[in-house]
């Protein structure tokens, strides 16, 4: 136990653990679609090293290891290697597409090669705008990748856009990989630096895009607008709240002050896209309630006076008309 959570140490548990060794600074580590190859990649070295799975666990078997890093054993990199592949300079990360070639991208040259697992021979290589660090093919993390296209995540994208000021943003570039060449097709500016992502096939993301009323279990959750009412109970207040275009109700919360508030926000719309937000800048609130969801709002009325509250996310023409006030004695 290490501060109340269960840790198992590699020196105590034989087998658990191993290590293999990895070109100068190891960054990315990626496994080919078909589980055979781990592709290491270190930044500071022009190679990346395929490594093969099934020879790393002959390796474990015959116990072939080269010595250990803080009782870990570290295999023999010899036996376990496949190819040592000549991509370039500062190799980060590996992707993947149907037809059997790699993606790693290069952080110094600012470039993506394109190599061929089996043959180990890279066929291409396409600039990019600049310092490329993670880089995502269609499912290319899958074990049936798309292979059409791929985007380079670039940190810098200086002189690729109009300049508005000292800071700017980072640089996407769409890449089409499903021919022999590599060809750059479309440039995105994305902020801040983008990093890990994933490209996934539309027709298998099944999104929520409005929570069912039938779904909402909450308790305190109302659905039409003359349930919407105040409870108090001693120094708690309890309001039941109803949020749809283009108000709240109630729109009057009167309380006194040292008073315990609680609101129980109801966005009754059954539409797509119909958030509403509910800000009361004085008690630094601001919440936003999807379509059948319910939120709740808890605060102690510590300040007296008049307080606007009001819709944040913008839902109609009479948007701004979307308000109401607490009235704290």
């Amino acid at each position: 136990m290490i501060g109340g959570a269960k840790v198992i140490d590699p020196k105590d548990a034989e087998g658990v653990v191993y290590l293999l060794p990895a070109a100068k600074s190891p960054h990315g580590v990626d496994v080919s679609p078909d589980g055979k190859y781990i592709i290491a990649s270190g930044k500071l070295q022009s190679v990346t090293t395929v490594f093969n799975f099934e020879k790393m666990l002959t390796a474990i078997q015959k116990k072939n290891f080269t010595g250990n890093e803080d009782g870990i054993p570290v295999l023999n990199y010899d036996s376990i290697k496949d190819a040592e592949v000549n991509v370039g300079l500062g190799p980060l990360h590996t992707q993947f597409d149907d037809q059997g070639f790699a993606y790693t991208s290069l952080f110094v040259e600012s470039a993506v090669a394109k190599w061929k697992l089996g043959t180990w021979e890279v066929v291409d290589k396409i600039p990019v705008s600049y310092n490329i660090g993670h880089l995502t093919a269609a499912e290319g993390d899958t074990k049936s990748p798309d292979g059409k296209y791929l985007v380079a995540l670039n940190k810098l994208s200086h002189g690729r856009h109009l300049s508005v000021g000292p800071s700017q943003p980072e640089s996407s570039q769409l890449i089409d990989i499903s021919g022999e060449k590599m060809s750059l097709l479309y440039d995105a500016f994305t902020e801040p630096e983008p990093h890990y992502a994933q490209i996934i096939k539309a027709d298998k993301l099944k999104p929520i895009e409005v929570y069912p009323k039938e779904e909402n279990k909450h308790p305190k959750a109302i659905w039409d607008i003359k349930d919407a009412k105040i409870v108090r109970s001693g120094k708690n207040v309890e309001v039941y709240m109803v949020a749809v275009r283009s108000s709240f109700e109630p729109t009057k919360i009167e309380v006194n002050k040292g008073d315990k508030v609680t609101i129980y926000m109801t966005n009754i719309e059954q539409t797509t896209d119909e958030l509403h937000g509910f800000g009361l800048n004085e008690y630094n609130i601001n919440i936003v309630a999807d379509p059948g969801e319910t939120k709740v709002i808890e605060f102690v009325a510590d300040k007296q006076g008049v307080f606007p509250f009001y819709c944040t996310n913008f839902c109609s023409a009479l948007h701004q008309e979307m308000q109401g006030y607490l009235l704290v004695k």
